[in-house]
């Protein structure tokens, strides 16, 4: 059987770490299979799909690299709901329902009683006049709907707890539950890969199915993601959009990486680059364990595939965040980037810390941590380094550390504090890579310039 998957999201916000999930799961097989994976926006909800949504949406699955080999909108497909609905309707497997919002509320309170069902002709022409129907699927109230979930084993429902639920609305949009199974049908897949939530939906699906005498797919419903606390994944636990994550600056390998690992485990091995996980996914792989977000694991995966990333392949990312940070003008000296990227590289968790540890790189505009006691001396001494440090004719590590302890030495101060005390003053921060290779990729001009301003 040819793989055919779907990540079919509706436009009504942005894309959430638990669909986003989703969508990798459904793209990972695909490609393990060589199968097809289609990107379908599920935008029939007229008051909350909007298309901003759907825009950020997109943008946010090509960040992550998740390309699609279809594409399709539901908003541009109703004639085919039409269609399937008015058939039904044809084959006495669906009624129209011609009840209004306020008499279904007032009669809500045992289900759908059924009061359309039975309309004679006349009653259906003269109430057409006024109302335009709904369609209703005629649910058979005896025996079960069982369906066998990949990871569940066998699940049951009793029938008697479906009502004959609308399949098509007064305006001509599916409901739910109806336009998935027209489309999942029409788009031939195979597999649905889904979260746990979609279990309750399930019942009225295959009851679709059967009206329509077609063979369902093969159900796989993940886990939900939860927080820290066991509770589900929300606002009150930290961002939960994937934007977000890409605005706090963690790359899109490290949070692939990480959402493959909720609800999934690939021999143990934890850091994996895309390519390894298409080599590793398999249905055979996927839990029914609930997933825990862990900030400091994503921390950490972010930090080992910057590690692993070349300086180059960093250097585009970094450009275009000084350019968000309005610092533009460093991105036309690309030696320094590169040269800045080899010293921060090691220390860094996600791009964004190149700049909130490195900002003194950057720009003149930087806080200082100034903890300093005795402050007239030192500027009296710091003026008399910067007098040496002009002296300096070749700007290395070599040559700048040489001066800088000959001078304590010869001034006899505390090695360790006056040090942190330059490195405070020159780049605002207690702490930063090694000192002296700091110094020299600042450039001794600006050095200078800073040491002067702060004597000043």
């Amino acid at each position: 059987m040819s793989v055919r998957v779907r990540f079919a999201p509706s436009p009504t916000g942005y894309l959430h770490i638990g669909t986003a999930r989703t969508a990798l799961f459904n793209w990972l097989f695909a490609r393990k299979e060589g199968g097809i994976f289609v990107l379908r926006i599920e935008d029939t909800d007229r008051e909350r799909s909007k298309r901003e949504f759907e825009e950020s949406i997109i943008e946010d699955l090509k960040w992550l690299g998740l390309d699609w080999d279809e594409f399709y909108r539901q908003s541009e497909r109703l004639h085919i709901y039409k269609e399937a609905a008015q058939k039904l309707v044809e084959e006495g497997k669906a009624y129209e329902c011609f009840c209004t919002k306020e008499e279904l509320e007032l009669r809500k309170s045992n289900g759908y009683d059924r009061k359309c069902l039975n309309l004679s002709k006349n009653e259906k022409e003269e109430l057409r006049k006024t109302r335009k129907p709904a369609i209703r699927l005629f649910v058979s109230k005896e025996g079960e709907t069982v369906f066998s979930d990949y990871l569940r084993g066998e699940l049951r429902f009793q029938n008697n707890t479906i009502d004959d639920f609308v399949i098509l609305k007064s305006d001509g949009t599916p409901t739910y539950n109806f336009g998935v199974v027209i489309d999942d049908i029409d788009m031939g897949i195979t597999h649905i890969i889904r979260g746990e939530d979609h279990i309750s939906n399930t019942p009225k699906q295959l009851q679709v199915y059967n009206a329509l005498g077609r063979k369902p797919p093969i159900f796989i419903h993940i886990p939900m993601i939860l927080g820290p606390d066991k509770a589900k994944l929300s606002k009150r636990h930290g961002a939960t959009s994937i934007g977000e994550y890409k605005d706090m600056g963690f790359l899109s390998e490290a949070m692939i990486n990480f959402l493959a690992l909720m609800g999934a485990s690939y021999n143990d091995k934890q850091v994996l680059s895309k390519e390894e996980l298409i080599e590793l996914f398999s249905l055979e792989r996927l839990t029914k364990n609930p997933a825990i977000f862990d900030m400091k694991k994503l921390e950490f995966l972010s930090q080992e595939h910057i590690r692993r990333k070349k300086k180059e392949e960093l250097l585009t990312s970094l450009s275009d965040l000084l350019i968000r940070k309005g610092l533009k003008e460093w991105t036309l000296d690309r030696v320094y980037l590169l040269n800045v990227i080899g010293l921060l590289q090691p220390r860094v968790k996600t791009l964004n810390d190149f700049i909130n540890m490195g900002d003194f790189f950057f720009t003149e505009d930087f806080h200082r941590e100034l903890d300093i006691e005795d402050e007239a001396s030192l500027r009296d001494t710091l003026s008399r380094l910067n007098t040496r440090l002009t002296l300096i004719e070749s700007w290395d590590v070599k040559n700048i550390e040489t001066c800088i302890r000959t001078f304590i030495e010869e001034e006899s101060l505390d090695s360790r504090r006056f040090l942190q005390s330059l490195r405070v003053i020159v780049t605002g921060k207690k702490v930063t890579p090694s000192l002296f290779e700091t110094l020299e990729l600042i450039g001794k001009e600006r050095v200078i310039k800073r040491i002067a301003l702060y004597i000043k």
